[in-house]
C-alpha cells in the first residue's frame, strides 16, 4: 500500500519564511497592534501631544520651506525626512503620524527582540516574552504615545548594539557608524546614549592601545559625534537655549521629591525583577545604558551647574534596559535553583500568571480609559505622564467639538484675519484650517 505524499513548502516560499520567523514577526506585530488600539479609538484624530503640537505643524513648515537650515539641524531632522516626503506626495500629516506611531512602536520592539536574541542569546520564546512585557508596560506606552523621534532613534541604537563588539571588517564598521549616526540624527537624548555606548565599548581596546581598535572606534564614533556637535551647536545658537543651566547649591525638597519620586514611580512595580535580572544579565551595553540614564535622571540634583535637559526624559529612557532586566528576573523565578520542584510549580502556576495579568490590566487601563476617568496612579505626574493614551493636547471627548469650532472660525475669518491660539491648539489650527495655515500664530 503506497503512503500518501506529504506536500512540503518550497524552501524559499513566503509561507515557509514566515513560519520560520514567526517569533520575530510576532515581536513586530504584537506591539504594532497594541499601539494601534488608541489610534483606532480616536478615529481620524491624532493621539500624542507632540504629534499634533509639534510634528504636524513642523512637517507643514518644512514642506513649505519656512524652516531655516539651522532650525532643521537643531531639531534632529531624521523624523522629518520621513514625514515631509510623504506629505509632499499628498499624504495628510495627521495620518502620516497615526501610521508612524504603531509602526515605530513595532520596529522598536522588533529591534529589541533582535538584540536579546543575538547579544543576550535568549531563546525565541524568552525574547518574545520580554517583548510582551515591554509592550504593555505603561512607561513604554508613554514613550509610544508621542515620542516618535525617541522610538526612531532607539531602533538604530538597538540594531547597532546587535552587532558584535569586535568589528570583523570594514563593512561591519561602516554599518555600525551609519546606525550610530542615524540614532544621533533621530533624537539628541538617544544620540547621547549611542555615543556613550560606543565610547564604553572601545575603552578597554583603546586602553591597551590596540591601533586597529582605536582606528575602528574613530570610524564608528566620528560621524555620529560630528552630527551630534552640529545639532548641539545649532540648538544652543537658538534664543534661550544652552548646554547647561544654573542649579542652587542644594536642591530643594520639592526638586528631590519630584525627580527621584518619578524614578521610583516609573519602575517600583518591576523593581524586584529588575534587581534579580541585573545580577543575572552580564551585558555591558545594558549596564552602561542604565548608568548613563541614571546619571541624567539625577543630574538635576547637581550643585551650581547641570545639563540643560529634563531629567524625566532620562527616566523614560531607562525603560528598555529595565524591562529587559525584569524579563531576565522573571525567567530566574521560573527556574530557581535549589528550590523544591513543588515550590517552582507554585511560582509558575500562581506568581507568573498573576504578574502577567496585572501588567496587562495596568496597560489596558492606560490605553482604553479616557483621560477624565484615568486611574489615580496615572495622575500623579501630569507634566511627565499623560493620564491616558487616548488624548493629545485635549481629551478624546473634545476632539470633534474642537474640529467643529475650527470650521466655524474658518467661516468667520476675513482675508486680513489672524488666528491667535494656545500652544495646545496651534497644531490643530494648522492642520484643520489649511487655507489659513500661514495666518495661525
Amino acid at each position: 500500500m503506497a503512503l500518501p505524499q506529504v506536500e512540503t513548502l518550497p524552501p524559499n516560499s513566503l509561507s515557509r519564511i514566515l513560519i520560520g520567523n514567526k517569533f520575530a514577526l510576532a515581536a513586530f506585530l504584537l506591539p504594532l497592534a497594541v499601539r494601534a488600539i488608541p489610534e483606532i479609538i480616536v478615529g481620524p484624530y491624532p493621539i500624542g501631544y507632540d504629534a499634533i503640537t509639534f510634528y504636524v505643524p513642523a512637517t507643514i513648515d518644512w514642506a513649505a520651506g519656512r524652516v531655516s537650515l539651522m532650525n532643521m539641524l537643531g531639531t534632529a531632522p531624521l523624523m522629518y525626512m520621513i514625514s515631509v516626503p510623504a506629505y509632499l506626495f499628498g499624504a495628510d500629516p495627521v495620518w502620516i503620524f497615526k501610521i508612524l506611531g504603531p509602526v515605530l512602536y513595532g520596529c522598536m520592539a522588533s529591534a529589541l527582540y533582535r538584540f536579546t536574541r543575538l547579544r543576550l542569546e535568549w531563546s525565541q520564546r524568552k525574547s518574545l516574552a520580554g517583548i510582551a512585557v515591554i509592550t504593555v508596560y505603561f512607561i513604554t506606552l508613554r514613550i509610544g504615545w508621542d515620542l516618535y523621534r525617541t522610538m526612531l532613534g532607539l531602533v538604530f541604537v538597538l540594531l547597532s548594539l546587535s552587532l558584535p563588539h569586535e568589528s570583523r571588517g570594514n563593512r561591519e564598521t561602516v554599518l555600525r557608524s551609519v546606525l550610530v549616526t542615524l540614532a544621533v540624527l533621530s533624537d539628541q537624548f538617544i544620540g547621547a546614549i549611542a555615543l556613550s555606548l560606543t565610547i564604553a565599548r572601545a575603552l578597554l581596546p583603546c586602553a591597551k592601545w590596540n591601533r586597529q581598535a582605536v582606528t575602528r572606534t574613530g570610524e564608528v564614533f566620528g560621524p555620529g559625534a560630528i552630527a551630534f556637535a552640529l545639532i548641539l551647536y545649532t540648538g544652543i545658537a537658538l534664543p534661550n537655549v544652552g548646554l547647561v543651566s544654573e542649579h542652587p547649591p542644594l536642591p530643594s525638597t520639592e526638586t528631590i521629591t519630584w525627580n527621584i519620586g518619578f524614578l521610583a514611580y516609573a519602575y517600583v512595580l518591576l523593581a524586584p525583577l529588575i534587581f534579580i535580572g541585573w545580577r543575572r544579565t552580564p551585558n555591558s551595553d545594558l549596564r552602561n545604558w542604565s548608568i548613563v540614564c541614571l546619571i541624567g535622571a539625577v543630574s538635576v540634583l547637581f550643585p551650581f551647574l547641570g545639563p540643560n535637559a529634563p531629567s524625566g526624559r532620562w527616566v523614560l529612557l531607562l525603560d528598555l534596559p529595565f524591562c529587559t532586566y525584569s524579563t531576565a528576573g522573571l525567567s530566574v523565578l521560573m527556574t530557581p535553583r535549589g528550590l523544591p520542584q513543588t515550590l517552582i510549580g507554585r511560582i509558575r502556576k500562581l506568581a507568573i500568571p498573576s504578574l502577567s495579568l496585572f501588567l496587562i490590566i495596568l496597560g489596558s487601563l492606560y490605553i482604553l480609559v479616557p483621560a477624565q476617568q484615568a486611574m489615580t496612579y496615572y495622575t500623579l505626574f501630569p507634566t511627565l505622564m499623560p493620564t491616558s493614551m487616548i488624548q493629545n493636547s485635549i481629551p478624546s471627548s473634545d476632539m470633534p467639538s474642537l474640529r467643529y469650532l475650527l470650521n466655524q472660525a474658518a467661516l468667520d475669518m476675513q482675508d486680513s484675519s489672524v488666528l491667535i491660539t494656545h500652544e495646545g491648539i496651534y497644531g490643530w489650527a494648522r492642520e484643520y484650517l489649511p487655507g489659513y495655515s500661514d495666518r495661525v500664530v
